[in-house]
């Protein structure tokens, strides 16, 4: 059931990526009056996700510690170094080049958060499904967003639906690698490792894009982070 539920998780996703391209055309004010509460409250679904079950079950597939914590070092380092490459390139024009940049980032990211998909739904269907929703949460920002660098890089509306539809499909494609090859007795290192790319998600990119946000005041950072965590603490309570 892992590859069906994975599947249906990624694609869910995938579609929420797409029609995320089409909110900018909604006004602009109502899109960043919600965007903070929406990134904070999947930054803490993701911090609980790694913290509270990806790590755990990656220890109770009998991976030692150590093991387990070098994973997750990996996982936040090889992500860290992704993002460095995009920065480094996408500072050098804000024209075409950065537009096509940032379809390449796109792509890794959406891979990504196919594997923690597939990484959730291996420690059960609840929370799969709980970080399913986070994604997508963590998705409708990150995509409006996206929008506007492949407008102001050159692309058009027709041409930005087009990328999207390419790059979305990454996000099957980390599930399954996942829910096939991770279903193995790398499992645990599986889990570990997305771990990693998960807190590098949480704490590397979503909350420090918080401090940025025009909207949401104080509030909204330690309110949707707070309430996060606990809805993947309560999912743990309940799953046990």
């Amino acid at each position: 059931m892992l590859i069906p539920w994975s599947l249906a998780g990624s694609l869910m996703v995938a579609s929420v990526a797409l029609a995320a391209r089409l909110l900018v055309w909604l006004p602009r004010r109502s899109l960043d009056a919600a965007v903070p509460w929406l990134q904070s409250l999947a930054a803490g679904l993701l911090l609980g996700d790694a913290s509270l079950h990806m790590l755990p079950a990656s220890l109770a597939e009998g991976v030692p510690s150590a093991t387990a914590g070098s994973y997750l070092a990996i996982g936040v380092i090889s992500l860290f170094a992704i993002e460095c490459i995009v920065r480094a390139f996408g500072r050098r024009t804000a024209t075409a080049p950065f537009a096509r940049l940032n379809v390449v980032g796109d792509a890794v990211h959406h891979l990504v958060d196919g594997a923690v998909i597939g990484a959730s739904f291996a420690v059960n269907t609840t929370v799969g499904s709980i970080i399913t929703m986070a994604i997508m949460l963590h998705e409708l920002p990150r995509e409006i967003g996206n929008a506007g660098v492949l407008i102001a890089g050159g692309y058009t509306r027709d041409q930005a639906i087009r990328i999207t539809l390419m790059t979305t499909g990454a996000i099957p494609l980390g599930a399954l690698a996942i829910a096939i090859f991770g279903h193995t007795p790398f499992l645990g290192e599986s889990l570990a490792l997305a771990a990693g790319t998960t807190l590098y998600l949480s704490c590397g990119d979503l909350i420090p894009s918080l401090w940025t946000a025009k909207y949401g005041g104080v509030f909204a950072p330690p309110v949707g982070v707070g309430a996060g965590m606990v809805l993947m603490w309560l999912a743990t309570w309940l799953h046990h």
